[in-house]
């Protein structure tokens, strides 16, 4: 089997390795380390840097690999967040027109009662501002009686909006990776 004479990566120690041996640890510093062959050279570089190199590599194809499919997430979970949104303004508008269309029936109501009761007798200032005050004592009645729901957009929305975050975290994350390593 014929020898190689190759320096230490670490150490730079004279080394006599076996041809067609890949790995070894140096017998004087004891660092593991390879043999790389390229274009007719032979050299030795410590495996961990070698590991680091591949390590670097795998974490720049996973980082490409989760961009697409953490975008696709953040798009679902804001997609899911704006349905939410507007569930509780479509609520919110109903209870609205609820409580107008309620409002204007009651004032209906009590206009059309005076007016069958005490219609005839409707000749004084007095009387007058006697109709208007019921009137406006009944809308303030159903407007007391009929509440507009009080939603807490923040609490409808507190995991959806800590979902966001943790995939923004990560999509900045990859980022990073991505920016950082060479191709």
């Amino acid at each position: 089997m014929p020898l190689l004479n190759l320096a230490c990566a670490n150490c730079s120690a004279p080394l006599e390795v076996g041809a067609d041996l890949e790995r070894f640890t140096c017998a004087y510093c004891g660092i593991a380390q390879i043999v790389e062959r390229s274009g007719g050279v032979v050299s030795t570089r410590k495996l961990e840097v070698a590991i680091s190199a591949v390590q670097r590599g795998t974490d720049r194809t996973a980082a490409e690999l989760a961009m697409p499919r953490l975008t696709r997430e953040l798009d679902e979970v804001l997609a899911r967040r704006e349905k939410v949104v507007q569930r509780l303004q479509r609520q919110l508008e109903q209870a609205e027109t609820d409580r107008r269309t309620i409002a204007l029936i009651a004032v209906v109501c009590v206009s059309i009662l005076w007016a069958v009761l005490l219609g005839p007798m409707l000749d004084t200032a007095w009387q007058i501002a006697c109709f208007f005050g019921v009137l406006i004592g009944t809308l303030v009645l159903v407007y007391k009686k009929y509440k507009l729901p009080k939603f807490d957009l923040a609490r409808e929305t507190k995991n959806l909006d800590e979902q966001i975050d943790k995939i923004e975290a990560h999509i900045k994350a990859n980022r990073r990776i991505l920016d950082t390593l060479p191709a």
